[in-house]
């Protein structure tokens, strides 16, 4: 079931909220209900999924409590890089041992990717990380435990959320609806599909066109097909966020932010302090420190700039293969660990830009090239590269703009100016304390649910 589409907008979320307030009057029927909610949510992307998850969170939850951490841990890898990178292993396999035939004993198996194993299987993993190092106690409710698993606002793309701060919220569920928590659900859940129904989906209809073709584009249309690229997945994913964090004011549950006007970022760290905020702090905490610590220690400190080097080499990558085993995620991930050292080496040598206007500049500029490595695989990298250096010329503004259907111009126009003068978060908004404005927003979901169409999908639902 897909969250922006009319079964799920007027059928099962409103069906769903009415039944949690007004039928369960007690945090454990609360509870219940919640983990039916979101076992029928996901049972829609296939119900023998749903098993897998049963089991990975009963083993997770078990491992802790036993005190089997990197059991836990091994076991939630296995089920990620079998359905996730298995037949990408199988490829790279037979590409090196080409003489031999494999194929017996390791076949491609195009599997499909259970909904959300990528992110549930973070929660896992950091929950058993947290325990270990005793952060917080191992639950004993594993009705709490498979609820905060499975939630299913976040159970297809996140956030990823930590159980000290989201799980806790199951144990406790709350017994009234808060005005307060419906006026934040409205803004969070308008706001999220006016980015995807609106603003993504109309930057996609200009990258569907003929502006930019590669091998045949100028500087011009290669810089700004990346931004483009850049403001449609930042609209498309932020848009998923807010309408997740918008449902879970809906019952009571807060969760976290994962994006911070990212397009203002100050330098390439500040760039990951905005962007995907979950999934960076995850890699913070449980790849880039330990791995930075191992470094200082092997090397006693001696190579101290080299240690962050490689740490951020490492973590960079690991977070492009989390994206999926493909060359253009690895090369994306590689770049802004590369990217990530290049500030810190500047801010190690004190130069004088760092901190300033020209700071912010070589960031944006990163930041939109970043994007072109996203969205581009490896052969076409060869071709597009040089186009962004002159290789054919500066381009011209009327030739480019000519390419944009003129409907589009005013999307074009909104979704730069919100994502560049920092009004583009839902939590500058929930501010507006107005009767009158949420009305008004109250009548533009309205409106938008009854443009809606076929069921939209969202880019980050794949990884």
């Amino acid at each position: 079931m897909n969250l922006l589409s009319k079964v799920f907008l007027l059928g099962f979320l409103p069906l769903s909220t009415f039944i949690y307030w007004k039928l369960l009057k007690t945090p454990r029927t609360k509870l219940w209900g919640l983990l039916i909610f979101s076992f029928i949510f996901y049972s829609f992307a296939g119900w023998q999924y749903s098993l897998l998850l049963i089991a990975l969170s009963l083993l997770t939850f078990g491992a802790a409590k036993q005190g089997w951490y990197w059991l836990g841990i091994l076991a939630n890898l296995i089920a990620l890089i079998f359905f996730k990178y298995w037949d990408f292993g199988v490829v790279m396999l037979r590409r090196f041992l080409n003489d031999v035939d494999w194929s017996h004993l390791f076949p491609i198996l195009h599997l499909a990717l259970p909904l959300g194993i990528s992110f549930y299987i973070f929660k896992h993993i950091a929950y058993l990380l947290d325990v270990k190092n005793q952060r917080y106690l191992p639950t004993d409710n594993f009705l709490v435990f498979l609820t905060f698993s499975a939630f299913f606002p976040q159970i297809s793309a996140g956030p990823i959320s930590n159980f000290k701060d989201t799980g806790q919220q199951f144990i406790d569920l709350p017994n009234k609806f808060e005005n307060k928590n419906a006026y934040n659900a409205l803004i969070y859940i308008t706001l999220g599909i006016a980015k995807k129904l609106i603003i993504a989906q109309g930057i996609s209809s200009i990258l569907a066109t003929d502006f930019y073709l590669p091998g045949q584009g100028s500087i011009l249309a290669f810089w700004t097909s990346s931004l483009l690229q850049g403001l449609y997945l930042y609209m498309d994913f932020s848009g998923y966020t807010d309408i997740a964090l918008g449902i879970g004011y809906l019952f009571g549950i807060k969760l976290p932010g994962n994006f911070d006007n990212p397009f203002l970022a100050k330098n390439p760290s500040d760039f990951w302090n905005r962007w995907h905020i979950s999934l960076s702090l995850w890699f913070r905490v449980y790849i880039f420190a330990p791995i930075s610590r191992y470094f200082l220690k092997t090397w006693k400190g001696r190579f101290r700039e080299l240690a962050q080097y490689a740490a951020n080499w490492i973590t960079m990558t690991l977070v492009g293969l989390w994206h999926g085993a493909n060359s253009q995620y690895l090369i994306w991930g590689f770049f802004h660990g590369s990217f990530l050292n290049f500030h810190a080496w500047a801010v190690r040598k004190n130069f004088k830009w760092v901190g300033t206007w020209i700071d912010k500049t070589i960031t944006l500029i990163g930041i939109i090239f970043s994007w072109h490595l996203f969205f581009t695989g490896w052969k076409e990298l060869r071709i597009t590269i040089p186009e962004a250096f002159e290789i054919n010329g500066f381009g011209s503004f009327r030739n480019l703009l000519s390419e944009i259907p003129p409907h589009l111009f005013p999307v074009l126009i909104i979704s730069i100016l919100i994502s560049f003068s920092g009004f583009a978060e839902a939590i500058q908004y929930i501010k507006i304390r107005s009767k009158l404005f949420g009305v008004i927003i109250g009548a533009i979901l309205v409106l938008m649910i009854a443009m809606l169409g076929e069921p939209l999908n969202f880019n980050y639902v794949q990884f």
